[in-house]
């Protein structure tokens, strides 16, 4: 199952890939055109077509501490891991961070019981990302969140906190 889905990823990232240009093409950060938008630090690139493919190939457990909850989230099942690894819109990168935005959890991908990589999972109105930090929790790598991540997180977070009301 994991590796059908790794192959269906890998047609779809080459299948999206322009065919006319004769010089490589980078992962550039998509502007934002709000003028309004302040941003932090230096320019962060996207998360590489080589992470994503060891992550759907080789994770095999994801936890969740969220920062402003009184729940966390693992999740062990492949297809869980595949989903919720495909929540990365590897065409995006952030390029910087915004100003004021701050991450809603702590996501650790395991491979083989180690983790492998910490990233900063932020969700708000105006902000919805991924941060890949390095040990010392500085970025490494950032790309935005599809929606079905949105939806992902916000469902979690619904039902983590109706069941905490519900006690």
């Amino acid at each position: 199952m994991k590796s059908t889905f790794i192959i269906i990823f890998i047609i779809i990232i080459f299948s999206c890939k322009n065919t006319t240009p004769s010089h490589p093409v980078e992962n550039k950060a998509i502007p934002i055109k709000q003028t309004s938008t302040e941003f932090i630090g230096p320019e962060i690139p996207g998360v590489p077509q080589s992470v994503m493919i060891r992550l759907l190939k080789d994770c095999t457990f994801i936890d969740y501490i969220f920062h402003d909850y009184t729940f966390s989230v693992s999740q062990a099942e492949d297809s869980d891991i595949d989903q919720n690894i495909s929540f990365i819109d590897i065409n995006k990168p952030v390029g910087r961070l915004i100003v004021g935005c701050k991450p809603m959890a702590r996501k650790f991908f395991q491979i083989k019981g180690k983790i492998e990589y910490d990233v900063d999972v932020y969700l708000s109105d105006k902000c919805s990302y991924y941060v890949f930090v390095d040990k010392k929790n500085k970025p490494i790598y950032a790309n935005y969140m599809t929606d079905g991540g949105k939806q992902f997180y916000n469902n979690i977070i619904k039902q983590a906190t109706g069941a905490i009301q519900n006690h």
